[in-house]
């Protein structure tokens, strides 16, 4: 019975991601410059979308529900559109599934915290404003785009596994001793993933902390971030699947729980502070979250990986590995990498365990003495250009270029982030149609100048 539950629900994935696809010509027109007041609510876009060096950049402010207001208010076309595009080009023999079992079975069980749920809200009133209802009807689905939707879309992550890949290093493998980490985000090529992902920066919200992030239009989460303490966060999945009755309680979506690591984490003791919080949020399937802070301790070096799944009876269901060695102990003296891929290595893999991604990254990535930088030091661009080495290959983009087509699937490295925690800067490379994600230059994101410039509005 979970066996045909539950894979309806990883092509279902398909559609969540679906529901944020932008049509390319509509992105200039959707960018309007604030202060913007929608005429019939009479409230303010407390945010703005822009282009800057060739990133689209979505930065948002105010309470939750005005950012959320901005963010539905600024990509409501898109949104709409895009999911009656793949509705009706990919996704139309998913519509029974997608209504019957995802929008009333599976959506409703997930746990949204108040100011979440009030960000959701505010990101459909802003989509509603900006768009008269006959706009708002998917023809796919014979009605109109609602709050359930923007949820299902919001859970996404949650029905379909991310690749990805990364590595922490620092001490004796970086150019000033301090960490630097950096991040494959590999996922099948759709349209919103290879050509509209953005570069979100959020301003502090009470005690949440701003940040900075990769993120998809429709989404309040995070897949790959920083905020403004120097804390870096990236996901991974590993396919750990849930029993039944897992799959029907309250479990947190991926990238929300992201989201909140970032916001309620600092200093050394941050991957400590993040494995604490991820115990009191149960998950779906399997998540690896490399977390890196800007300082270390003699008990606590710079990286750890939260090894974290639905079994909650296993250590609270997270476990915190700070070494790559399987079945090691720490030795904090001496650890200067930490590598991350998609399979657990300190937490017990289930009976009947199939591992979905191959393995031959994660030695790979974890030979940092075989990378060709000089000194055998790290500096951002020698990072880059080690996990280039398990990125997709260059044959890879016109089988992305393809599956946006609708006429197959396929996977690529969709972003690649190199972050510096001890100065709070992210250095990010966002995929394009026809250009290989290596050829692309990275455009430099200063955390806290960009977090206080947003709060500052």
């Amino acid at each position: 019975m979970l066996r045909r539950i539950l894979v309806p629900l990883g092509l279902i994935s398909i559609l969540a991601a679906a529901l944020a696809w932008q049509l390319a010509g509509t992105v200039r027109a959707e960018m309007p410059r604030p202060p913007v007041v929608d005429k019939a609510s009479g409230l303010a876009v407390s945010g703005r979308y822009e282009l800057r060096e060739g990133q689209r950049v979505l930065t948002l402010w105010g309470t939750p529900r005005e950012r959320g207001f901005a963010h539905g208010y600024l990509l409501a076309e898109s949104i709409v559109r895009g999911l009656e595009h793949d509705f009706e080009r990919v996704l139309k023999p998913l519509i029974p599934t997608y209504e019957s079992i995802v929008r009333r079975g599976v959506v409703p069980k997930f746990a949204f915290e108040p100011r979440e749920l009030e960000e959701l809200e505010g990101l459909y009133e802003g989509l509603k404003a900006r768009l008269p209802p006959e706009q708002r009807v998917v023809k796919g689905l014979g009605r109109e785009f609602d709050l359930i939707d923007i949820k299902a879309l919001n859970t996404f992550g949650d029905w379909y596994g991310l690749g990805c890949s990364s590595l922490a290093v620092w001490g004796d493998r970086t150019q000033d001793g301090a960490p630097l980490v950096g991040r494959n985000f590999d996922f099948p090529g759709f349209f919103l993933l290879i050509e509209h992902q953005y570069v979100v920066v959020r301003a502090p919200d009470g005690e949440a902390q701003g940040q900075v992030g990769v993120a998809y239009p429709g989404s309040i989460g995070v897949m790959t971030g920083m905020n403004e303490a120097g804390v870096f966060l990236a996901v991974h999945d590993v396919r750990i699947k849930p029993t039944l009755d897992k799959a029907m309680r309250p479990n947190v979506p991926r990238l929300l729980a992201a989201r909140r690591i970032l916001e309620r984490t600092s200093g050394s003791e941050a991957c400590d502070q993040a494995l604490a919080l991820a115990r009191h949020w149960p998950t779906l399937y399997g998540n690896n979250f490399m977390v890196v802070a800007p300082a270390a301790s003699k008990t606590a070096p710079h990286a750890a990986v939260l090894e974290y799944d639905c079994r909650s009876d296993m250590e609270g269901g997270c476990t915190l590995r700070r070494i790559d060695a399987e079945g090691d102990q720490p030795d904090t003296a001496s650890a200067m990498c930490l590598t991350c891929t998609n399979h657990h290595r300190c937490r017990v893999e289930p009976d009947g365990y199939k591992e979905q991604h191959p393995r031959w990254r994660f030695p790979l990535l974890s030979d940092v003495g075989a990378a060709e930088v000089p000194d055998g030091r790290f500096d951002v661009m020698g990072l880059f250009a080690h996990i280039n080495s398990v990125s997709f290959p260059r044959e890879g983009v016109q089988r992305l270029a393809t599956a946006i087509r609708g006429e197959k699937r396929a996977h690529g490295t969709l972003h690649q982030v190199v972050g510096e925690p001890a100065v709070g800067r992210l250095h990010i490379r966002l995929g394009q149609v026809g250009r290989h994600i290596r050829d692309m230059a990275p455009r430099r994101y200063a955390v806290g100048p960009l977090v206080r410039q947003a709060r500052a509005r």
